[in-house]
């Protein structure tokens, strides 16, 4: 567990020094000793470009200390193309359910405006769609599910402890449950394939759907109950499972009969 610790302290540390370095170099370059307000541009700018850096040092980090090698983001095993399409009608499906009932449990969504913040600047998608799924990926399947793979007898723990922190770490009532079950889904993928380049694409896939739901909506606001109405959210939830089931029968059934390949590359790899 020491060196999740470590790699947890890391992640919180870059968030605080990037920030750090931005609001100090606000505060010199407008010789004020202030922030600027959460409304105002400056403050927009600092956290969008704040999440582009953040994003950018731990993914560096990562691949300069080698806890992610080269292995792990190559596609080594048989049908990748076929892997990586089911992979995506996966995460798909999955979304339909989840953010259904993520709907039905009514939690509060603390990080509304901060969200929506991103979501309107072409930095903050960026962020969004690339940066935040590459670098937690490389973080929590690359770096903690890899290491514990190869340390701990279960594989479910060692799939389910980088899922509950990658679902913890996001710090919002509304998201939390969502991001729980979906680290899920992108470590089983990972430990089936030994790959994390099809996780990367299902969480590429997964963010930027809901960007494109967010701009075409129409309403920002919408729902899928408030859409479709409880009967026509029922039947989108259901055949979302459906899809999910049926994705995960081909792809271990199918694809991927054999024993998993996730990288057991030299486990004395060296950590920075």
């Amino acid at each position: 567990m020491g060196r999740i610790i470590k790699l947890l302290v890391y992640f919180i540390a870059y968030q605080f020094a990037v920030f750090g370095i931005l609001a100090g170099g606000y505060m010199a370059l407008h010789g004020t000793s202030e922030l600027p307000g959460a409304s105002e541009p400056a403050y927009r700018t600092m956290l969008l470009w704040g999440q582009i850096v953040f994003s950018a040092a731990v993914c560096v980090h990562l691949i300069a200390g080698k806890y992610v090698d080269g292995g792990q983001m190559s596609l080594r095993f048989p049908h990748s193309g076929k892997t990586l399409l089911a992979s995506v009608a996966l995460i798909a499906g999955m979304g339909a359910w989840t953010n259904y009932l993520n709907e039905l449990a009514g939690l509060p969504d603390t990080m509304k405006d901060t969200t929506e913040m991103m979501l309107n600047s072409p930095i903050g998608i960026a962020a969004v769609i690339v940066m935040a799924p590459l670098m937690e990926e490389l973080l929590f399947r690359g770096a903690m599910q890899g290491y514990l793979l190869k340390r701990w007898k279960s594989p479910v723990w060692a799939v389910t402890l980088p899922a509950l922190l990658f679902g913890a770490v996001h710090g919002n009532p509304a998201q939390i449950p969502f991001a729980f079950v979906t680290g899920l889904a992108l470590g089983w993928i990972y430990y089936l394939t030994g790959s994390l380049l099809p996780a990367m694409l299902m969480h590429f896939v997964n963010n930027g759907a809901s960007v494109l739901l967010y701009h075409f909506s129409g309403n920002p606001d919408a729902t899928i109950v408030g859409t479709l109405g409880h009967a026509g959210g029922a039947i989108l939830a259901l055949s979302g499972a459906a899809l999910t089931a049926l994705c995960v029968w081909y792809i271990k059934s199918r694809l991927l009969p054999g024993p998993p390949v996730w990288n057991e590359s030299d486990s004395k790899t060296r950590c920075l």
